[in-house]
This record gives C-alpha cells, structure tokens and sequence, in this order.
C-alpha cells in the first residue's frame, strides 16, 4: 500500500483476508497473477520494481521466476510482514527480494534502473498519479518494461461514487480515462504493447463463493464478456503493457 494513509489502516494480516477471501477470491487473484507474468516477460534483465507491495502477493510470485525484486511501500508494517515471510534462509526467493519503505511518487532510485517496473491497484490512492507515472517510465531502461494497472471510470462500482463526485467534483480512490493513462505513458517516450481488462464481472460477486459451480458459471461469463465487449467497458480495472523505446 503505497502514498496515502487511508490506506494504512488495515493490519497486514487483516488486509490479506479480506483482500480475496475465499475461494472465489483465490480465482480473482490468480488471473492477476497471471496477466502480471506474462506482461512482464521479456524485459531485459533480472531487475524489477514492484509499487505498493501490500501483503507481498505479487512480489513473491515474481521473485519466483528467478527475477531480483525490489519492493516499495510507505505501510512500514506491510514490509516487516512481508520481511517476515520471505527473507528467511532457505526460502525459495532468498537474496532475491529487496524491500524498501518509501512513498510512490518519491521513489529513491536513479533512472534507468530496472528492467520492468509492477504497479498493481495502488496508482488510484495517489495524489499525484501522473508524476508517478513518469517516475516510473524514468527508471526503466530501453526495452524495459512498465505494467501499470489502474481502476478504470466505465466500471460498475463507478456509480457508487458518483454522490462524491456531484458533491466534491473529484474521487478518491481515483478512478482513469484509458485514454488520459495511454497518453501519460507514451509521453515518456514507451510504445504500449498491450492493454487487457480485469474483472468485467465483479470482483466481489466471486470473493463470497465457495461454490465451484456457481463459480464456474461466473469464469465462463467472465470469458465471454472479454471477448465480445471492449477492454474499457465494464472492466474494473485496466492494465497497460508500455515497452521503453
């Protein structure tokens, strides 16, 4: 969890069991898992920063794929547990794994220093998503890859904020413009190679199910949904694949 203390107020323990409770939520965290891995393929170099680690999900499963990871987060709770878990001697990710308390939009590396770079449901609780979107292009080298996801405003729970929005003309989580995140990114000089949705069927329908029936009929909706409907539409979130030129 990274850049706002909003966000602070879970315990790590607390936040990993109700982030994808469940086995539903094991489904929905899974096809994240699987999109960040094949989008990060192919970056030049064992290099990688990943931004907002929270309780390590994504962080571990790359360090796993013989990648140097290097996470970020301003919780310093989030990184003593995740320390906890994965800095243990004779750990599959032993020496693999660097963690770093910082905030992101005030990352403390020199550019051109990692060959891929993971943000993951975080950008949404910047105050100044933008600025971290160039931070990050800058500190991958040519050929390095950005994987960027961000909560997209043609979503469903889009609704629920519209009170806030009538009422203080702004959102908090944040909610993007497919179109105003593509042309951050390639505005600093990145080609975007890919853009998928995430979760045109809600997220949260799956994570109170057990049941592998109904969770199957869910999954099969899910799939024809992303092929019938655009990325953007109905998606809750949207996940950018940009290549540095």
């Amino acid at each position: 969890m990274v850049g706002n203390g909003n966000r602070l107020r879970f315990n790590p323990v607390e936040y990993e069991r109700r982030a994808f409770p469940k086995r539903g939520g094991v489904i929905v965290s899974e096809r994240e898992l699987a999109d960040v891995l094949e989008l990060s393929k192919g970056s030049p170099g064992p290099y990688v920063l990943e931004i907002g680690i929270g309780t390590g999900r994504v962080l571990k499963r790359l360090a796993a794929e013989n990648l140097v990871v290097v996470g970020v987060d301003a919780d310093r709770r989030m990184i003593q547990h995740v320390a906890k878990r994965t800095q243990v001697v004779g750990e599959p990710t032993e020496g693999r794994i660097d963690l770093v308390v910082a905030e992101g939009q005030r990352l403390p590396f020199r550019e051109n220093a990692f060959g891929s770079v993971v943000c993951v449901r975080v950008l949404r609780y910047f105050h100044q998503p933008q600025r971290a979107v160039v931070d990050m292009c800058n500190l991958l080298v040519p050929g390095g890859r950005l994987v960027l996801e961000f909560a997209n405003i043609l979503r469903l729970q889009a609704i629920a904020q519209f009170p806030q929005y009538i009422s203080k003309r702004s959102l908090y989580p944040r909610l993007f413009r497919r179109r105003d995140l593509e042309y951050w990114v390639t505005s600093q000089r990145m080609q975007i190679k890919d853009l998928r949705g995430w979760h045109k069927v809600p997220p949260e329908i799956l994570s109170l199910s057990d049941n592998r029936v109904f969770l199957g009929l869910l999954s099969y909706l899910e799939v024809v949904l992303q092929r019938i409907l655009p990325p953007e539409f109905l998606s809750r979130s949207l996940v950018i694949c940009a290549v540095k030129k």
